[in-house]
């Protein structure tokens, strides 16, 4: 047991190497490097599962932000949760954070951290003993960069959980989406009074993606009435064969989007909950529950 404990620092303390000085502004270089470090890491755990597939990820050309990159870290920690599933180990939330206008890259930094931790864990439980030293920080990097190479992260988790992520899984996200709705409805005295709209059998995932650009419209129409500027997800918008991590993808950015309407309206400590484990759910639920949400944020028309 004491042996188990002294690995398990020495796993926290190789993860935190890194760490700048307390009170040193951090740079989107800095959180680049540690994604650089998160993907050697992963290809440990891909040549453990033996898996030598480098799943093709197009680059998302976008102004993206620093609350873009945060839930792209978001979704790696989803998909951890996932590989642990998979192997029977506890499985623990995923992060959420208080609402925020402009997020810092700092909160980004920390959530590298948290996910070289995990993984750190992972191999502790998996008796991967290789390690990977801290990278060099190459200056220059931008946000968009930070979080395309955490999208090639994320879909490589794909290929080691040989699996997408399923319709439950973005349920649970959507879930997540609709509390930060009814918050807003609530602090603004709105009652409740949308429906859901008919369920679609069959619904094929490029049409569920539609139903989550519309939700996004709603959002964003709201961002305007507040005078918050808005982020061209065009690039989100999936020409070839669409998938549930499509969709997954999208919901995340609602996510981000959504937290800048909290903070605008004083919500700054409602926190979005939690995801919740969810039954066996379809697409075909999940594009229902899309048509939901935007028929709440409809119901908003002034601030």
């Amino acid at each position: 047991m004491n042996r188990l404990w002294c690995v398990l620092a020495l796993a926290i303390l190789v993860a935190t190497l890194s760490v700048p000085a307390t009170g040193k502004e951090i740079t989107p270089a800095e959180v680049y490097a540690q994604a650089v470090r998160i993907e050697k890491e992963m290809d440990l755990l891909k040549a453990y599962r033996k898996v030598s597939e480098i799943r093709p990820v197009a680059e998302v050309h976008a102004t993206l932000l620093p609350r873009h990159v945060w839930q792209e870290c978001y979704l790696i920690q989803l998909k951890i949760n996932i590989f642990r599933r998979q192997n029977n180990f506890p499985v623990l939330s995923a992060q959420t954070r208080e609402p925020v206008r402009d997020l810092e890259p700092l909160m980004n930094y920390e959530q590298t951290q948290r996910l070289l931790t995990e993984i750190g864990l992972l191999k502790l439980r998996l008796g991967i003993s290789d390690q990977i030293p801290p990278q060099e920080v190459v200056p220059g990097k931008t946000p968009m960069d930070v979080f395309n190479k955490l999208h090639f992260i994320s879909r490589q988790w794909d290929v080691i959980n040989h699996s997408e992520v399923s319709p439950s899984d973005v349920y649970a996200e959507v879930l997540r989406v609709d509390e930060d709705v009814n918050a807003l409805l609530v602090h603004l005295g709105i009652q409740d009074t949308a429906y859901p709209p008919a369920k679609v059998a069959d619904v094929p995932s490029a049409e569920v993606l539609t139903s989550a650009f519309a939700v996004l419209t709603e959002v964003q129409r709201l961002q305007q009435m507040a005078g918050q500027p808005q982020v061209d997800f065009a690039a989100f918008h999936i020409q070839e064969e669409t998938s549930t991590t499509d969709v997954l993808d999208l919901v995340s950015m609602i996510q981000a989007e959504l937290q800048t309407l909290k903070a605008y309206l004083g919500l700054l400590h409602v926190l979005t909950p939690v995801a919740e484990r969810q039954g066996e759910k379809t697409k075909a639920n999940v594009n229902q529950f899309l048509g939901y949400v935007a028929n709440k944020l409809r119901l908003i028309r002034s601030f």
